[in-house]
């Protein structure tokens, strides 16, 4: 996707973290469902700068990430003015409760357990983008 269309788009857009690239097919499958635009990377340095630059509507980050970490990242996004407002969907692959609770008190807007239904990956998001501000098409106000 070129940078002109990411930016001309009315659509919500997703940035997609996680360095299982079959899990970022997935999730992206359930955007496109939504008619979300997305932007995805399995590497946690490159999602930094993704945010900084696309400014996406909401970030889903897997926390189990090689080289840095998913709360890393996480705490990155949440200390830089230009991305601190963007709610974060954390996934994790082990639901373990330190884990979780270091995420909400870094920021994290919500969390799934890896892999998500597409039920419940579909209502976190629509949840989220919702409270930016979007307005799915035929949702009730």
């Amino acid at each position: 996707m070129s940078l002109f269309n990411i930016f001309k788009t009315r659509e919500p857009l997703v940035l997609l973290v996680d360095d299982d690239c079959l899990m970022l097919e997935m999730y992206e499958a359930f955007l496109e469902d939504l008619k979300c635009k997305s932007i995805k990377t399995s590497e946690g340095e490159t999602a930094q700068a993704m945010a900084q630059i696309y400014k996406p509507q909401l970030i889903v980050l897997d926390i189990m990430m090689p080289r840095i970490t998913g709360l890393q990242i996480l705490k990155s996004l949440k200390l830089e003015p230009s991305t601190k407002k963007i709610p974060v969907l954390m996934i994790t692959g082990e639901q373990k409760v330190d884990d979780l609770e270091a995420a909400f008190k870094l920021g994290a807007a919500d969390y799934l357990v890896k892999p998500p239904d597409r039920i419940s990956f579909e209502n976190k998001v629509k949840t989220l983008l919702s409270s930016t501000g979007y307005s799915f098409p035929g949702a009730k106000q």
